[in-house]
């Protein structure tokens, strides 16, 4: 064999052999590059369910605060609506005829736990329905009631004294003492949410 026929063998087997460790590494340098396609695809995923995952977190807090403050301006209003409620009652019992309006006197004197001479203070749009003589009519043997000449400035009902002893019996004083109970009914009536 000549020296040329040797060297275009050796270069044939060379170039042989480095086709195959080229096709060898092509197919690895595929195989790296889909393993990190794969796996950049995964970080990917991950990254965006991450996101996903924090703004959803994030709209659930949004949405939480947003109802929480949706409930207290409702509850505030419906407090206001309640309170408003209890106020207007308060003066349409003192603007009753004078009929209810003195059975509902009738009561708290009737009610009134003092004993002995007992001064009722009364407003002075009550002047002409609470009188001396309505006053002496509720008396009993251990209680006298004396119409006082001082007025109270609140919408109607009356206060008790009898020395040191005084006995709020107004319309506004009653309702206050009551307020919570009454919050608590009218709030059965008013729900926060529609059924």
């Amino acid at each position: 064999m000549s020296l040329e026929a040797i060297l275009s063998k050796i270069e044939a087997d060379a170039n042989k052999e480095a086709a195959i460790i080229r096709g060898k590494a092509e197919r690895e340098k595929e195989k790296e590059k889909e393993k990190q396609a794969g796996e950049i695809e995964e970080k990917r995923k991950r990254n965006l369910d991450r996101i996903k995952t924090r703004v959803q977190d994030m709209q659930k807090r949004k949405e939480y605060h947003v109802q929480r403050e949706s409930v207290r301006r409702l509850l505030n209003a419906r407090r206001t609506l309640i309170d408003e409620a209890i106020r207007k009652a308060v003066t349409n019992l003192s603007s009753e005829n004078s009929e209810k309006y003195l059975e509902m006197i009738a009561s708290l004197l009737d009610n009134c736990d003092i004993e002995g001479e007992v001064e009722v203070l009364i407003s002075s749009a009550d002047e002409l329905r609470i009188t001396e003589k309505f006053l002496e009519k509720h008396s009993t043997d251990s209680r006298k009631y004396i119409l006082s000449d001082k007025r109270h400035n609140e919408t109607g009902g009356i206060i008790f004294r009898a020395g040191r002893i005084s006995q709020n019996g107004t319309f506004p004083m009653i309702a206050e003492l009551i307020h919570e109970k009454l919050v608590m009914e009218l709030s059965q009536i008013i729900p926060l949410e529609a059924d």
